[in-house]
């Protein structure tokens, strides 16, 4: 593969970081709530802690005794899960038809995914363990949307509100492309640290 078409690869996969993951999910929620949709702004939260929480818990388990030969899932991942949940609950949330915004995350991590194997940032089983997780959050919230819409919804806002909203995602996650969040690396110390002496990891001896 090229290096421009890595490059290309790259910049889309960035928007999948939590620099700009966290920002866009606070904009989703305050868009929830100005539309007066509270109960299923706090489905929509419970699904972000069992998406965020899940693979946190994940990572510290999996990365507890570090890297081992032959070793095809240390670290799941998060890129891939946040990327699909939070761009794949936007369609929901704000689509016509939930199914299609399922549809639409699948389409996703499979792109985030497979961005993070050519990138050579995960294998490909990290990457099936994110999007799983980042799936799962997206087709529960679209049950949760589909229990909303047989409800009478009362507050409309006009079209114009989404467009607004899209435009200040689109701005936030552009003005923060690039950036590079620590979590990953401060998980992985915590794990090691932490976590590792419950695991009862294996003990490499120094050489000889």
């Amino acid at each position: 593969m090229s290096d421009d078409l890595l490059s290309l690869i790259g910049f889309f996969s960035d928007f999948g970081d939590e620099n700009i993951l966290w920002p866009v999910m606070a904009l989703t929620w305050f868009l929830l709530i100005i539309q007066g949709r509270r109960k299923i702004s706090l489905q929509w939260l419970a699904l972000v802690i069992l998406v965020f929480g899940g693979m946190l818990l994940l990572k510290l388990f999996f990365e507890a005794c570090g890297r081992m030969p032959g070793q095809s899932l240390y670290s799941p991942s998060g890129h891939t899960a946040g990327t699909t949940f939070v761009y794949g609950s936007i369609a929901v949330l704000f689509g016509r038809l939930p199914i299609m915004g399922f549809m639409l995350a699948l389409g996703i991590g499979m792109f985030a995914g497979a961005a993070r194997v050519w990138l050579h940032v995960h294998s490909v089983a990290e990457v099936f363990v994110g999007a799983a997780v980042g799936l799962l959050g997206v087709l529960l919230l679209v049950l949760a949307r589909y229990r909303e819409m047989q409800t009478p919804f009362q507050k409309k806002l006009p079209d114009w509100s989404f467009v607004l909203f899209l435009a200040v995602v689109m701005i936030v996650a552009l003005s923060l492309h690039g950036l590079r969040s620590p979590a990953e690396s401060w998980l992985e110390y915590f794990s090691h640290r932490f976590v590792a002496p419950f695991r009862h990891c294996p003990v490499t001896l120094p050489a000889t």
